[in-house]
């Protein structure tokens, strides 16, 4: 039987390792949206996405696009960047370094060791697109290498569950980068984003070929919102990704005896109801609290896996 600190550890290596490659999703579309603007406000969103606001501006910097980036790429005192996920996912993997393959946690020592580098790197907005491919390359190989090289396990199951989890998490947020300033009182002034912007953002979650397969003509930005939210064989996709946790619950049930409990269960279904009532008009507004709504039964099913999985018997 697997020891709870080691599925907390391989469920939380999981989350972290998508964290970064994620939030190098976010950079990239920011900085897209952001070069047909004048000024650097455009960066504002993703501070809000994440509720960092307050942090970025403890540190007394500028609302730059260049401090911005540093702030989510090379900061190790904002939870939030691709240091701390780093180095949080080197630390999870050494605890499993007897659970998953050398070939794994080789990979690993180099991820970190290149986003480590980061912090001395001089940082140039002209290269922050090849930082950012470096960075979704280095958690493409990790995944790769995990994937063929890793006994399928318990150890696998919660580190599936985990990333999955984040995954779902992390598009909300992606998308979500323009529509949080429809929750604002000044929403009529937002223009909802245009073709030219959904293209970049389904790029940005490598769905771009995929989705003009499905939509060869005529496509509108609401079809493409529901791409990224409800198209099951979309590897990046809101429904592939909770679909794929909820199959790693099931296994980890029915393969190795790890019953998930009634508080899990009961999150795990208040999401699959919300999965199935998305809205009637897919875009501003009522996408962004449905958004958020996801964000929030994402957030509560992991507390539920914490309860029921990881936290120490009282």
């Amino acid at each position: 039987m697997l020891l709870s600190r080691f599925a907390e550890n391989a469920f939380w290596l999981g989350r972290y390792m998508e964290r970064a490659e994620s939030l190098s999703r976010l950079l990239m579309v920011t900085e897209s949206f952001a070069a047909d603007q004048e000024n650097d406000e455009a960066w504002e969103p993703i501070l809000f996405v994440f509720a960092d606001g307050d942090a970025f501006s403890e540190r007394g910097k500028a609302l730059t696009a260049l401090n911005v980036a540093r702030f989510y790429i090379a900061d190790a005192a904002n939870p939030n960047s691709v240091i701390t996920a780093a180095q949080a996912a080197k630390e999870n993997a050494r605890s499993l370094r007897h659970l998953i393959s050398t070939e794994s946690w080789r990979q690993m020592s180099v991820f970190h060791a290149n986003v480590s580098a980061l912090q001395k790197r001089r940082f140039a907005l002209s290269k922050l697109s090849e930082i950012c491919m470096e960075i979704r390359d280095g958690c493409s190989t990790f995944r790769g290498v995990l994937d063929g090289t890793c006994y399928r396990d318990e150890v696998w199951r919660f580190n599936q569950l985990g990333a999955a989890l984040e995954r779902a998490d992390q598009v909300t947020r992606l998308i979500d980068i323009k529509y949080f300033r429809f929750d604002r009182d000044d929403d009529h002034e937002v223009s909802p984003p245009d073709v030219a912007w959904w293209n970049t953002l389904l790029r940005s979650a490598s769905a771009y070929h995929a989705f003009q397969r499905r939509h060869s003509f005529n496509a509108k930005p609401e079809d493409a919102a529901k791409f990224l939210l409800c198209d099951a064989h979309l590897p990046l996709s809101l429904t592939n990704a909770a679909e794929t946790a909820f199959y790693q619950l099931d296994r980890l049930e029915h393969d190795f005896g790890a019953r998930p409990g009634p508080e899990v269960k009961n999150a795990a279904k208040a999401l699959k109801e919300c999965l199935k009532s998305p809205p009637a008009r897919v875009s501003g507004r009522p996408l962004h609290r449905y958004l958020d709504q996801i964000q929030q039964q994402v957030i509560t099913l992991a507390s539920t896996l914490n309860e029921r999985y990881f936290a120490p018997l009282g």
